[in-house]
């Protein structure tokens, strides 16, 4: 588990991490998200035990990062953004090499390696030099040295840059399973690929929590739609608000004679493509006139630039 509070970073005047506070617990995957310069790789540096907050403190499994840096450290698996890897060694070589540093030796050694190549797809290319692979396997190798000695956190810093679509898918399949049994915080520029790999997402900007949410819950999955109201639009939010399979009915911000409608998990356990067609007949019957019903799923793209473009205002619940 990962717990956040308080985490504020200075460099010399400039304030770059103002006060940040999250969780991200076992068996999630969160994307962080935020443009250039937001503080993304200062929060991953201060997680991985490279840099120090100036204020606040964060905890790895319980151990923290000011008071129980070495502790810490030993639970992180880190994928810079740059991996520093030796191009003149061999794949397996400099795998071994990272596994002694983190304190492996015999046969321990050998099964953790032999696991991480054969887990990254590697292990066809053990004996090859690194500098002579493409920048898709350099990643994989940089890859099998985080994951070496079997950490319980993987903090990933865009973790499929260079690589192309079947490697990603592979990388993304990695993830998940990784995932099962540990915490992993991952960023990346390919907004699709966190919505395709991510539980969770945090959206931080100009060093602050600008909006979080969950890719994984189940109305989120389905999306909302839209009913657009011939009349009665006020009759027909209570009404939907008195619905045990509603989970929220609010106003379109921009059609005021829309209502933004949710539905509860249950709704959808009949799997039914028709469950809406059976909501607007029961609007019928009950002397509600629908104009137009359209589904309004909101995407990784639409909430990363609608946070962005609040420039840092308070943090926001989406």
């Amino acid at each position: 588990m990962i717990e956040v509070r308080g985490l504020v970073k200075y460099y010399g005047e400039r304030k770059v991490l103002r006060s940040l506070d999250f969780t991200v617990p076992v068996g999630r995957i969160c994307g962080f998200l935020g443009p250039n310069g937001s503080g993304k790789s200062t929060t991953m540096d201060i997680l991985a035990g490279l840099l120090g907050p100036s204020d606040g403190d964060a905890k790895i499994c319980g151990f923290s990062v000011v008071k129980n840096t070495r502790e810490a450290k030993a639970l992180v698996g880190y994928l810079p953004d740059n991996p520093p890897l030796y191009e003149e060694m061999r794949v397996r070589a400099y795998v071994e090499f990272v596994g002694r540093l983190r304190g492996l030796r015999g046969a321990m050694l050998k099964n953790s390696v032999d696991r991480v190549l054969q887990e990254c797809d590697v292990d066809q290319d053990q004996q090859r030099v690194i500098g002579h692979l493409s920048k898709g396997f350099k990643q994989r190798v940089a890859l099998c040295a985080a994951m070496v000695h079997n950490p319980q956190v993987l903090i990933l810093d865009e973790p499929t840059e260079g690589l192309d679509p079947s490697q990603i898918l592979h990388i993304r399949n990695l993830v998940r399973k990784l995932a099962k049994d540990r915490t992993v915080i991952m960023s990346s520029h390919i907004l699709s690929e966190v919505q395709a790999t991510c539980d969770d997402v945090i959206i931080i900007n100009q060093g602050e929590i600008v909006a979080q949410t969950s890719l994984a819950d189940d109305a989120e999955k389905h999306g909302q739609y839209v009913f657009h109201m011939a009349s009665d639009v006020e009759r027909a939010q209570s009404w939907f608000k008195e619905r045990n399979f509603v989970a929220d009915a609010r106003r379109h911000s921009e059609d005021s004679n829309a209502l933004v409608v949710s539905f509860t998990p249950d709704f959808w356990n009949e799997k039914s493509p028709d469950n809406v067609a059976k909501v607007n007949s029961l609007m019928v019957q009950n002397g509600l006139a629908v104009s137009g019903i359209r589904e309004e799923k909101t995407g990784i793209e639409e909430l990363f630039f609608q946070a962005i473009k609040s420039n840092g205002a308070s943090s926001q619940r989406i």
